[in-house]
């Protein structure tokens, strides 16, 4: 009895693994197969040929920074599809849109910690100032960079190592003469969004 009742869940198994793949295949289609590329993100309103890629490094006695890219939007978003059970591709779009008459302002950096001692690299004193002298901090909440797939450098202070990703700021869409200013202002690099 116990064989005969182990020979019937793997049957059942078998049964239901083969209905799986027949329902996987015979989902409808129309035609176009979806790609779905969880590491490059969809930035709406940017066309990727006109990225800028700028590979700037500076460094000071204790910290070496390099803009790998600057790149700004007013809305940022992303286009998640998602493969259901039997088959079927639900798209769901993440969106984050600057405040009025504002951009984001994306920065792909690296900060590497060159010299000894227990100074770190804080975010309060990193900023973007532009030509007319305002000067822009970090966003205070730039955490939704994750939800749209963007590595997001952490925004805690750097005490040791090297830490790699974004960093958003929000700026006036007429912004110009950018500068990226850091450690105490012995850092400056010229941003060429």
């Amino acid at each position: 009895m116990k064989i005969l009742g182990h020979r019937l869940c793997l049957l059942s198994l078998f049964v239901m693994c083969v209905l799986f793949v027949t329902a996987c295949q015979s989902a409808p289609s129309d035609g176009a197969e979806a790609e779905v590329d969880t590491d490059i993100p969809y930035v709406a309103d940017i066309n990727t040929s006109d990225i800028r890629q700028q590979v700037t490094a500076v460094e000071s006695d204790m910290w070496r920074v390099e803009l790998h890219s600057a790149e700004t939007a007013e809305r940022l978003s992303e286009m998640i599809a998602t493969v259901q059970y039997g088959g079927g591709i639900v798209e769901t779009e993440s969106e984050f849109v600057a405040g009025h008459g504002n951009v984001f302002l994306l920065l792909g950096l690296t900060i590497e910690k060159i010299g000894a001692g227990r100074a770190s690299f804080s975010w309060n004193d990193a900023h973007v100032i532009d030509s007319d002298g305002n000067i822009f901090y970090r966003h205070p909440n730039d955490t939704f960079l994750a939800h749209l797939s963007i590595p997001r450098m952490r925004g805690t202070d750097i005490v040791f190592g090297n830490e790699s990703g974004y960093v958003c700021f929000e700026i006036p869409a007429g912004a110009d003469g950018l500068l990226f200013v850091a450690d105490e202002g012995n850092i400056i690099i010229e941003v060429r969004p």
